[in-house]
């Protein structure tokens, strides 16, 4: 009774490092056939994480670069800074960081984003003098709970 036990043992031991190698063989080919998701479904935030009443900023990573204003080399992706809000409709906006005026980041003040040489915009972009152009802005849908932004094409905001 004892020696049976023991193979029962042995074997189950066997079958699940069998079971383990299989899996770690497995899970990278998964992921090394699958192709990955382009710039066009980028997840940017939850709804949730956005604030009603200031903007949010991140830097994000993108896949490739697409030549955006701002956008930074990052090894084989480019690297870019968004500004996300929240309209009083309950609408999201997310624009590009970088001014398309004076060709340098935005900062976030109190109640809009302004340039290094005082240039300002809302949070959804529209500029506050006439003669700027607005900001590069994206599309953005809300999926589940997920703000969705396709970097691929830009809103044209001038035409």
């Amino acid at each position: 009774m004892r020696s049976q036990l023991g193979r029962y043992a042995v074997a189950t031991a066997v079958a699940f490092l069998l079971l383990l190698g299989l899996l770690l063989l497995v899970r990278p080919l998964i992921y090394s056939v699958a192709p990955p998701r382009d710039d066009s479904v980028y997840a940017v935030a939850t709804t949730a994480s956005v604030p009603a009443s200031a903007p949010l900023v991140k830097d994000l990573l993108l896949n490739a670069p697409h030549g955006l204003l701002g956008e930074r080399r990052n090894g084989e992706h480019a690297a870019i800074t968004v500004v996300i809000s929240r309209s009083l409709t309950g609408l999201f906006n997310v624009v590009n960081a970088w001014s398309p005026v004076d060709d340098c980041p935005l900062t976030v003040r109190e109640d809009r984003l302004t340039d290094c040489r005082s240039h300002a915009w809302t949070f959804a972009g529209a500029p506050f003098s006439g003669g700027d152009r607005p900001l590069q802005a994206f599309p953005v849908t809300n999926q589940n709970g997920s703000l969705i932004v396709d970097f691929t094409h830009p809103v044209d905001a001038e035409g």
